[in-house]
């Protein structure tokens, strides 16, 4: 009886950690883009480099999900308010943002402050953005036009 108790446990701890889930590689797990829009490789380039931008300055508020802090930061993943509000988006990256916005239906009335980031790092972090966690976006976006945009 306890030999098939424990095969039992043995069996069922085998079969959940071969999941699909659990069997990601590292680079799978760390790497949120995607890999449809990879294509263009100006815009492979500029993800990359946004990467590194939003390690450095966006992961300890958004967190390396995306995902936010609820009622305190809005998640970027799946966000409906970066991905209908590109010029608005960029503004809050560029010069900082304060007052209320909705994000997936959920109110936020916090303070961005301002980065100090030159308009080509506005233009990565935006094009890795809004290309990873679930977000799509076929359009770069240039330091020309993040140039245009004023406070």
């Amino acid at each position: 009886m306890k030999l098939k108790i424990v095969t039992m446990v043995a069996v069922a701890l085998l079969v959940s950690c071969n999941s699909s889930e659990k069997n990601k590689t590292l680079s799978e797990v760390s790497n949120p883009t995607n890999n449809k829009i990879q294509k263009d490789p100006k815009l492979t380039e500029s993800m990359k480099r946004g990467k590194d931008v939003y390690t450095n300055f966006c992961v300890s508020c958004h967190l390396p999900n995306g995902k936010g802090v609820p009622k305190a930061f809005p998640p970027l993943a799946k966000s409906d308010y970066l991905m209908n509000n590109r010029i608005e988006s960029i503004k809050s990256i560029k010069y900082g943002q304060s007052g209320e916005i909705t994000v997936n239906g959920v109110k936020y009335n916090g303070t961005m402050t301002p980065l100090g980031l030159e308009d080509a790092e506005v233009a990565d972090v935006m094009n890795y953005i809004t290309n990873s966690w679930g977000n799509t976006n076929d359009k770069l976006i240039t330091p020309e036009e993040v140039s245009k945009i004023e406070e």
